[in-house]
């Protein structure tokens, strides 16, 4: 059978101190999957930052701090709760801006009020003027001047989008400059929004194109330097029916290579029910951070300042040399990336953007150090693996062999990897990521026939999984 690899831990220790402790705590507190957890953190960040600052790469390209991030998962495995819990500055940031737009509307009011008031008497002048003969030319300087004082409304500002159609996407980012996030828990939203119909424009943004390519209906629209973080939390059904209908075009324009993936295991199931109540001594650090980050991209906003542009020092430029002379040989045929050679070659940009970010969010100063670009370098090696093992698979391996390697993951990890040789059937069944019944069954007979697994029937039905030591004693299934 085809090698079964499980996905190694998550990196957490690879990020920065203020960072790392906010998602262990948030892993402990919520029993969520670390992957979950690190890829919310890393979208959040990369939303704080996207505004105030880009990368200058080794490669001499300016490049954007936006991140496109796609996280599979069941409904079981926390996507809500981490996002609700890691997610929360932006959101209250948005809430502050509902509430000064609503300021905004009312003095807004009192000024068309007044301007109301002063275009009827001009009107007046210029009809007394018109019945008495008068030229009425000479309110025409008049005229201009309350033409053009007239009171613009204002527009809703918010930085956080779902299902957002293509003309509401260039509304928001109208304008030099603008940063917004189309973020949500449950992708279906973004997957079957207008956005999603036109991947060439999400394209441009993550390239950091300075000028948008706009449909007739929105030349009146300008958005300019505009910045976007993509995170999209979908359950494995929902992004299958995309992939069936668009994963041509997400893969053939190369839009799919610009995501960090990531594919956790739930832990139901397995996790504990804690009486305690939480202490989070970490986390609001974290939120702390993201909320001064957001204000002073209002602030760079409001004033035209322009983004911070990083630089990589001489020690991280070198580094940057010696992984890219390593990893391009691994995109040829027969490589080890070649399969995915499309999201392979984007990964030194993509690990340039996190660098930034590690830099920017945790008050470093200077250059970008070879230190961040390692780290960055530990977390985005993870998901180029993650990304292999989830559309590698999708590319190359037949559904039963994908089914195999998920369930003998599952059993792996779920069950070797706690100390157990056995696991019940219907447990198994319940929590393994292959839903569907017919073909879970179908996977287990085949890990039975090739001798990973051995069924043992007991009275009533009662069956359980016996591992095979010989299969399940390594970090992959053989």
């Amino acid at each position: 059978m085809n090698t079964m690899t499980s996905p190694p831990p998550y990196p957490v220790d690879a990020m920065y101190t203020l960072v790392r402790d906010a998602a262990w705590e948030v892993i402990n507190h919520t029993q969520a999957p670390p992957a979950l957890v690190g890829s919310s953190m890393l979208a959040s960040m990369a939303v704080a930052s996207q505004a105030n600052v880009d990368v200058l790469l080794p490669t001499g390209l300016i490049r954007p701090t936006c991140l496109y991030m796609l996280v599979l998962g069941d409904s079981s495995i926390g996507k809500t709760t981490v996002d609700a819990r890691v997610g929360a500055p932006l959101r209250a940031h948005d809430q502050k801006r509902a509430e000064d737009c609503r300021q905004a509307l009312a003095r807004y009011e009192a000024d068309m009020r007044i301007w109301r008031t002063a275009d009827r008497s001009l009107d007046a002048k210029l009809q007394d003027a018109l019945n008495s003969h008068a030229n009425p030319q000479q309110y025409h300087g008049e005229l201009m001047s309350v033409a053009l004082s007239e009171p613009r409304k204002p527009v809703p500002q918010y930085l956080l989008h779902q299902s957002i159609t293509e003309s509401a996407l260039f509304e928001a980012l109208d304008g030099d400059g603008k940063s917004i996030a189309i973020m949500s828990d449950e992708g279906e939203l973004v997957l079957r929004g207008g956005a999603m119909d036109k991947m060439g424009i999400l394209n441009k943004a993550w390239d950091g194109e300075s000028t948008m390519p706009r449909a007739r209906k929105d030349l009146h629209l300008r958005p300019t330097n505009p910045r976007i973080t993509v995170s999209i939390m979908v359950q494995e059904e929902v992004f299958d029916q995309f992939w069936k209908k668009r994963g041509d075009v997400a893969d053939g324009s190369g839009h799919l290579a610009r995501y960090l993936v990531a594919w956790p295991t739930s832990n139901v199931g397995f996790r504990r029910m804690m009486t305690e109540d939480h202490v989070w001594a970490h986390l609001p650090a974290f939120h702390q951070r993201i909320s001064e980050l957001l204000d002073e991209a209002d602030t760079r906003q409001a004033n035209s300042r322009p983004r911070i542009l990083l630089e990589f020092s001489a020690e991280a430029k070198e580094l940057w040399l010696n992984v890219h002379n390593k990893l391009e040989p691994q995109l040829r045929p027969g490589g080890e990336f070649f399969s995915i050679r499309k999201s392979a070659a984007k990964m030194l940009e993509i690990t340039g953007r996190v660098a930034a970010i590690f830099h920017h969010f945790n008050h470093l100063e200077g250059k970008i150090s070879q230190e961040t670009l390692q780290r960055a370098l530990d977390v985005i090696q993870w998901h180029l693996c993650e990304f292999r093992r989830v559309f590698g698979e999708r590319h190359e391996v037949p559904l039963l062999e994908q089914d195999k390697q998920r369930v003998g993951e599952f059993l792996h990890r779920r069950y070797w990897c706690q100390g157990r040789a056995t696991a019940p059937w219907n447990e198994v069944r319940k929590y393994n990521p292959v839903r569907d019944q017919a073909r879970f069954e179908r996977a287990v007979w085949e890990l039975q026939n090739e001798g990973a697994i051995r069924i043992e029937y007991h009275a009533r039905g009662k069956r359980l999984l016996h591992l095979n030591p010989a299969a399940f004693a390594h970090d992959h299934i053989v």
